[in-house]
């Protein structure tokens, strides 16, 4: 029999809840759900416990009826929270924290053979019921019923509060849920009080399903979830406008505080009340909203303050006669409407003046929206820049409109750009006027240019946004084109005042090579002849042929620097011709290295060259001897006694030959490197064996390998030598 009866109770609690997902969209409706599962849940488990026969079947089912037992009372109290407009309080942290207790008194459940918190003992099986009582514990009577009755306690309360605080029309679904509320309240007070009709018998279930049985009649007869109530302060009594419902006879039906407010009434039980028995005090808005009829905006004095009210009214469906009025204060929309007519002339006013000024100026001025069309343009902008026909044209067009006109009428000059364009991210810019235009014989445009000072800013809106931007441009071409000569001057007199520094420096090396470099070895050289000349009949031959030997150095080096003397000479007057021509490169570095291998055998200085002889240049023949015999003389000048040099050629690559010259004397430091070519600054040093240089001859190599389309590059260290290389034009032979 009990079996049946906790089948039909499990049925129940499924049709509840069937009909309740029906209306899942509708707020409550899946909590409740929720709720009937759970009851359902734990029912089913109740039909196996109440037809089990033997102890620990009974207490196996038992457990498993917890799982649904203890999730009732959280879901009921969930469901509250959401059918009384609680819905700040669902939020998964709540959720969880309530279902912490339910799930430890589960655990406890499922562990209590280890603690019996739960269960301290059972009782036999009844003969008569087949039921079998249980004596429960410290664990079961904190965690499950005192929890139980907290979940209940907290309900109820937000349901009386609900019922006491809401309106009629939602006061009956409200005790319908509160009715139901107290069924598991009876069921708990009969188990506490040993009042159980029947011991052993379970009814927390069947009082959760007689709940949704009750709600299961609401949902059928008064559609109950269809109207779940939504928190009236949210709807009604946080409006700022007033809401005012009254029937045919004007009789309250329904008022928020905003309107009580604004009619200044001081009574608080006005609801079934006339209107006009209220004791409204600003009785002409109150006339207003009474009258059936639509009626303009009405001003009043509310407080000392005049305040402007829109009345809006609307007949109520259902009720005859009925009518929802809402009394909606603009005193500060009608405000603000008079301060932006008033503004609008302000503005018109001073637009009107500053188009005046505007007009009158020489300055170029306008104003662009987001999209770069233009709101305001002067006179100035538009006839000089945009050849508008009147400072309206240009509103609401761009720069490319003005442009493309102007190309047409002038496809003569296509490349003509407007203002706009030019000055779009500049701020000093230049463009040609195009009225007057003139040409030249060849069709070429001869216009005047302009040079613009311009200056741009942001427009803003009231809240920061930028919605345009501002600009202003000044004509300072006389200004520019005197800053234009005054820097060409400076630039002429610089390139001047570098000219003749370099003339003077070369003026200067020019006699210290006459004075010092030529006078010195001459007198050497006259004091040999004269010498000879006089007592050479006092001389043995080896004393008259190491005279000879001096006597033919010094007329070398006198050669030497005087063929390094025409041959800058002749590069200062640009009277060298190039003449490249294809030539074995072998035969000409061994024709050049002639006289500098006798100077390499006397200071006991290994001289070697590496140079295939399939290597052809296309070089001029002169520049490149000159250049190579310059390079080995040098590395020989500055080589100390039993050191090396070495010239080697390689192919690069299919039409580039490398030339180095390498030796291992007393190098350079980079200041010597950085200065070798400034024919102003003194770098020439003597030889390692007294030897005299001029510095002549690498800047003669330098200009002649340049002629080439190369460069002398430089490798040195101070005592570890240096090296020398170039590249020339070539191919296999």
């Amino acid at each position: 029999m009990y079996t049946v009866f906790f089948i039909i109770t499990t049925l129940a609690s499924f049709f509840v809840a069937s009909l309740a997902w029906q209306r899942r969209s509708v707020k409550g409706a899946s909590e409740l759900t929720w709720l009937m599962i759970a009851a359902g849940f734990g029912s089913f488990w109740i039909i196996l416990e109440t037809a089990a026969l033997s102890v620990e079947g009974k207490i196996l089912m038992s457990k498993l009826e917890y799982i649904g037992g203890i999730a009732t009372p959280v879901l009921y109290l969930i469901f509250v929270l959401r059918f009384t407009g609680k819905d700040k309080l669902i939020t998964t942290k709540n959720i969880v924290l309530l279902f912490i207790i339910p799930v430890a008194v589960l655990l406890l459940t499922v562990t209590n053979e280890q603690h019996n918190l739960v269960w301290t003992g059972f009782s036999g099986i009844s003969a008569k019921t087949n039921l079998m009582e249980y004596n429960h514990g410290i664990g079961f009577w904190i965690g499950y019923i005192a929890y139980t009755y907290l979940m209940l306690i907290m309900a109820t309360i937000y349901l009386l509060n609900f019922i006491f605080r809401r309106a009629k029309a939602f006061r009956a679904q409200a005790l319908v849920v509160l009715v139901g509320g107290v069924f598991p309240w009876l069921v708990s007070f009969m188990y506490l009080t040993g009042s159980n009709p029947v011991p052993g018998l379970d009814l927390a279930p069947v009082s959760i399903t007689l709940s949704g049985m009750l709600a299961a009649y609401a949902i059928l007869n008064f559609r109950f979830l269809d109207l779940v109530p939504v928190a009236r302060e949210t709807l009604v009594e946080t409006l700022q406008d007033g809401i005012l419902a009254i029937d045919e006879q004007n009789r309250i039906q329904d008022i928020n505080k905003a309107a009580i407010s604004f009619l200044g009434i001081a009574k608080k039980n006005i609801i079934g009340l006339n209107i006009e028995a209220a004791g409204a005090t600003v009785t002409l808005l109150l006339q207003a909203a009474i009258v059936p009829e639509p009626v303009e905006p009405v001003e009043v004095m509310i407080n000392n303050e005049i305040k402007t009210f829109r009345i809006l009214k609307q007949a109520i469906g259902y009720q005859q006669g009925s009518r929802l009025v809402i009394l909606r204060d603009i005193t500060e929309r009608v405000a603000w409407q008079r301060e932006i007519k008033a503004g609008e002339e302000r503005y018109r006013y001073l637009f009107t003046m500053f188009r005046l000024m505007a007009d009158n100026t020489e300055d170029f001025l306008w104003a662009k929206d987001l999209e770069n069309k233009y709101i305001f343009c002067n006179k100035t902008m538009c006839e000089r820049l945009l050849m508008a026909t009147n400072v309206e044209e240009p509103i609401g067009k761009t720069d490319i409109f003005f442009a493309d006109r102007e190309r047409e009428a002038h496809p003569e000059n296509p490349d003509w750009h407007t203002f706009g364009e030019i000055c779009a991210d500049s701020d000093t810019i230049t463009m040609m006027e195009q009225k007057p235009q003139q040409f030249d014989e060849s069709g070429n445009v001869k216009g005047q240019f302009l040079f613009l000072d311009v200056h741009k800013a942001p427009i803003k809106d009231e809240q920061g946004n930028v919605i345009g931007v501002v600009g202003t441009g000044r004509d300072v071409t006389l200004t520019k084109q005197l800053e234009v000569e005054k820097e060409a001057a400076v630039e002429s007199l610089k390139k001047s005042e570098e000219n003749l520094q370099m003339i003077n420096a070369e003026k200067n090396l020019l006699f210290s090579i006459i004075a010092h470099d030529l006078r010195g070895p001459f007198n050497g050289f006259l004091g040999l002849t004269k010498v000879m000349a006089e007592e050479l009949q006092y001389f043995t031959m080896n004393e008259i042929q190491n005279m000879a030997v001096k006597m033919e150095n010094t007329a070398s080096n006198l050669f030497s620097l005087l063929e390094n003397l025409l041959q800058w000479a002749r590069i200062e007057q640009e009277s060298i011709l190039f003449n490249p021509v294809l030539i074995q490169l072998q035969p000409i570095v061994d024709e050049s290295l002639l006289m500098i291998f006798e100077q390499a055998r006397h200071k006991e200085i290994i001289l070697t060259c590496t140079i295939p002889d399939d290597i052809v240049v296309f070089a001029d023949i002169q520049m490149v001897q000159t250049t190579i015999r310059n390079l080995t003389v040098n590395a020989v000048k500055y080589t100390p006694k039993g050191g090396m040099v070495h010239l080697l050629a390689k192919t690069t690559d299919s039409k580039s030959v490398e030339i180095s010259v390498e030796d291992s004397g007393i190098g350079m430091s980079e200041t010597i490197i950085e200065n070798l070519f400034h024919i102003n600054v003194q770098t020439n040093r003597k030889g390692t064996a007294g030897e005299s240089s001029t510095g002549l001859g690498l800047i003669i190599c330098r200009n002649f390998v340049r002629k080439h389309g190369s460069e002398l590059s430089i490798e040195s260290e101070v005592g570890r030598g240096s090296t020398f290389s170039f590249t020339l034009q070539g191919k296999k032979k």
